[in-house]
């Protein structure tokens, strides 16, 4: 797994957003769209603000969600209220093609079949071609929980968590759809991720990132999250 280390929080997001720049018209040009699917976060909506003034077909871009917590419509704890919050007045807000995570449906277990087949559909191989995934202190990624059944689920793409974490229960893409990825983006800032960028980098199973493909996947650190691998 490729690890780049940068001097800010600040230059990780401008490094990933022109990273992903540069992926949106590699695969326009091949194959004449992009597939992403973001997790939220400060970094990641500061990485959306850069890419946001990029000059690109975003109307061939399809933005999908990581998880979502399962909260009222505009709610601000929702991903997608501050995405929506950071694209505000930019030209994404009419021409990227964003399809949430329906936590408001009646049926939950339904809404997750149907957003997997919304990625299937739009993909058409089942493959994103761009997750960008973060790293909890407690070692976790999208919604994917220490000791959470979720963690275990082997047959859906998309899934429910089984407990609240951090007061709500949360929609999730599960290991088989990320692990299918063509790329896998981390974005990790801060002296709390030291522990947990190491124990990634050494594929730890004993947390939920540490069971994600490194195969496809790049890291984008800053100095204090990498301060024990800066000689």
């Amino acid at each position: 797994m490729e690890l780049k280390i940068l001097q800010s929080a600040d230059e990780v997001a401008r490094q990933a957003a022109l990273f992903i720049a540069d992926l949106i018209k590699e695969n326009v040009a091949k194959k004449g769209f992009f597939t992403l699917a973001i997790s939220g976060g400060r970094t990641p909506w500061e990485m959306i603000k850069i890419l946001a003034q990029e000059n690109l077909p975003w109307e061939k871009v399809y933005l999908f969600q990581v998880d979502e917590r399962i909260a009222p419509e505009g709610n601000p704890e929702r991903n997608l209220t501050q995405l929506f919050t950071t694209i505000q007045g930019t030209r994404l807000m009419t021409r990227l093609n964003i399809f949430p995570m329906r936590v408001i449906a009646e049926n939950l277990e339904e809404a997750c079949e149907e957003y997997a087949s919304h990625i299937q559909e739009v993909t058409r191989n089942g493959k994103l071609d761009l997750i960008h995934l973060g790293l909890g202190s407690d070692g976790h990624t999208a919604s994917l929980v220490p000791g959470d059944a979720v963690c275990e689920v082997a047959d859906r793409d998309v899934a429910l968590t089984t407990s609240p974490y951090q007061g709500r229960q949360r929609m999730t893409l599960t290991y088989p759809l990320i692990n299918r990825a063509e790329k896998i983006l981390w974005l990790l800032t801060g002296e709390e991720k030291t522990e947990m960028l190491q124990r990634l980098l050494n594929a730890g199973q004993e947390i939920p990132a540490g069971r994600v493909s490194q195969n496809q996947a790049l890291i984008f650190a800053d100095e204090p999250a990498a301060k024990n691998l800066i000689q």
